[in-house]
């Protein structure tokens, strides 16, 4: 049998049919979990660049005598 002729096929049908059709849902969650989880970095790492320092960042630095 030809490679052509695979979507004739039972298992070639259910390929294109129910296979593939999940594969693109999946790839498409996939990239909206991707979307979210850098919109939070992103969220978190401004909190972290606006938030105030604390007194512990401006302590004096220890004399290493």
């Amino acid at each position: 049998m030809a490679g052509d002729d695979f979507f004739k096929t039972r298992m070639g049908h259910r390929f294109y049919e129910a296979t593939m059709p999940k594969i693109a849902e999946q790839l498409e969650r996939l990239n909206t979990n991707i979307e979210a989880l850098v919109a939070e970095l992103r969220r978190q790492r401004e909190a972290q660049d606006v938030a105030p320092a604390s007194d512990a960042d401006h302590a004096p630095a220890r004399d290493p005598r």
